[in-house]
Order: C-alpha cells, then structure tokens, then sequence
C-alpha cells in the first residue's frame, strides 16, 4: 500500500500510469467501437435483404479482423516461447498468435452474430 502512494506522490510516475492506463482505454475503445459497427452492419444485413448491407458486413468484419491481427501479429507478439531464437520457433510464434487472432475473431463474430440476430428477433416481435 504504501508503495502505491509513493508511486502517486511521484509526478513521473504518475505520468507513466496515466499514459498506460489511456493506452489500455483507447484500445478498449477502438475494439469496442469495430465490434458495434460490425453489429450495426449485422443487423441491417439480417433485417434488410439488399446485398449491400451483406458487403458491407463482410467488409467492415475484415476490417475488424485486421484490426485484431494488427493488434497480435504486428505488435509485440504474445510470447509462446522464452526466447524464440531459431526460425521454426519465430514461425511457430507467428503462427500462434495468428490462431489467437482467429480465435478471438471468431469469438467476437460469434458474439456479435447471437446480439444482433437476438435484437433483430426482438424487433419483429413488437
């Protein structure tokens, strides 16, 4: 506890929070930001039947998947090994955390597919 509030009395080190802390809530928020207007494509390509709010789902849940591939592949990656020195251990890595990317896209689809079809059930029924 009181390292905490010596962190706090600390001007720099209550600058290096603040900046990390923003640094986790704006990614927090862009993610958030993607999915609800990947929902709000979703839901007029379930509502609606012309194509183009089919694309445009399609389109803006690539957009997504870059955005969470950019956010594990091209960042630093989640370390699966220690300290990856050969090729087939930087390759495996890679691989790895592009299968995290997929997996949480997945999930992320998932989710926003069941919200939005359970919207769209709930608005016919009015």
């Amino acid at each position: 506890m009181s390292n905490i509030l010596h962190r706090l009395s600390d001007p720099n080190q209550r600058h290096k929070m603040g900046r990390r802390f923003e640094a986790f809530t704006d990614e927090v928020f862009q993610v958030i930001r993607w999915i609800l207007l990947v929902g709000l494509a979703s839901y007029l390509a379930q509502t609606y039947d012309p194509l183009i709010f089919d694309v445009t789902y399609w389109c803006l849940a690539a957009l997504l998947f870059a955005y969470l591939a950019s956010r594990f592949l091209l960042r630093p990656e989640i370390p699966f090994f220690a300290n990856p020195t050969t090729r087939v251990q930087r390759r495996l890595q890679t691989l790895l955390n592009f299968m995290v990317c997929v997996v949480i896209f997945a999930l992320v689809l998932w989710g926003v597919s069941a919200l939005t079809e359970g919207i769209a059930d709930y608005r016919r029924a009015l």
